[in-house]
């Protein structure tokens, strides 16, 4: 897995008009329109990477890339191959990272002797953890409150909009307590999980709770924006409404006061949901695909490597149309 600020993630859509929509949609039409989106998207991420650095020759890579909506005429089509009609709506998301990102990862498994199976976007995993390519409903905004980011994924109607992350994750929080506090990183670390399981006595419960309470505000700053820029986004022109569903996860999302303040009305009001989003905690035992044995999987912060495995999964599994595809693509590009 993935992440941080120099991870783009998005959903790349081109509507392809076929000039004789009576003919069946051939593999080598799909492909076409697969290479089209992906030269897309790969132009799109480098601008955006240059005008975020500073640097405009910027080197990058893709990450992972998948298929996630294909529409015949307004229809949503799981494999188009062999059906007729106009305007296919081919939505792809991909993920590119600095290719000196990558170069680490690569250097790492390699000393460790294992097989790379894949690399992944960590929000793009988590955003499937609740369900499966056959999942058309599944709607809602994923919160991955990791140590040094936080990772938002958008899902509407089985569909990935797209991936954002910004620098702000639960090591600011212990920093902060460290500081006021005059501790160690270690001990406000310790103090910090303390207060969350509940664990401290009154007083200094209050304390840590007030410090918090500082960093919280700039954080739900953060998510604010994050979803400004989603709503802002090509997809959303049809339909600018945010799903009014919020799933927590992460180690962070244990500190009671981010449930708290993403349940207070004022950050979302001028945000476009149809009403206030209900916040939901990811568990362990809401990712059906996964047993786990060892009982040590118990909070919110095992779903993200629960995630990473549920998607191992779906790679090792029957590969669809789809994918296959997609794999012929990829190898005729360079990316």
């Amino acid at each position: 897995g993935i992440a941080g600020e120099l991870v783009k993630g998005a959903t790349t859509t081109i509507t392809h008009t076929r000039k004789q929509p009576r003919q069946k949609i051939t593999e080598s039409e799909l492909r076409d329109m697969i290479a089209h989106v992906q030269a897309q998207a790969l132009e799109e991420s480098r601008k955006d990477l240059a005008w975020e650095t500073g640097h405009s020759a910027i080197d990058v890579k893709l990450v992972n890339s998948a298929i996630v909506n294909v529409r015949i005429d307004g229809y949503r089509i799981t494999n188009p191959i062999g059906f007729q009609g106009t305007h296919v709506d081919v939505s792809i998301y991909n993920s590119f990272a600095p290719i000196v990102h990558l170069g680490a990862i690569q250097t790492i498994i390699e000393s460790l002797e294992l097989h790379l199976l894949q690399v992944a976007a960590e929000p793009y995993a988590v955003s499937r953890c609740l369900g499966t390519e056959a999942s058309t409903d599944l709607s809602g905004i994923f919160i991955d409150i990791g140590g040094g980011t936080t990772d938002i994924a958008v899902v509407r109607s089985g569909g990935l909009e797209g991936t954002k992350m910004f620098a702000l994750g639960g090591r600011v929080f212990t920093k902060r307590i460290a500081d006021e506090l005059k501790v160690s990183f270690q001990e406000a670390e310790k103090l910090k999980l303390e207060y969350t399981a509940e664990k401290l006595e009154s007083e200094k419960r209050d304390k840590i709770a007030a410090i918090v309470a500082r960093d919280i505000e700039v954080w739900l700053s953060g998510v604010e924006l994050t979803l400004e820029e989603f709503s802002q986004g090509k997809r959303f022109e049809d339909n600018k409404l945010l799903p009014p569903q919020i799933y927590l996860c992460g180690g962070g999302s244990k500190l009671p006061e981010i449930q708290a303040a993403l349940k207070t009305k004022n950050w979302a009001k001028e945000l476009p949901f149809s009403r206030h989003p209900d916040i939901d905690t990811l568990h362990p035992n809401k990712i059906v695909t996964l047993t786990d044995e060892t009982k040590k999987l118990i909070d919110e912060a095992a779903i993200t490597p629960m995630a990473l495995g549920n998607l191992g999964i779906e790679l090792t599994g029957a590969e669809s149309v789809l994918d296959s595809v997609m794999e012929k693509v990829m190898a005729s590009l360079t990316v």
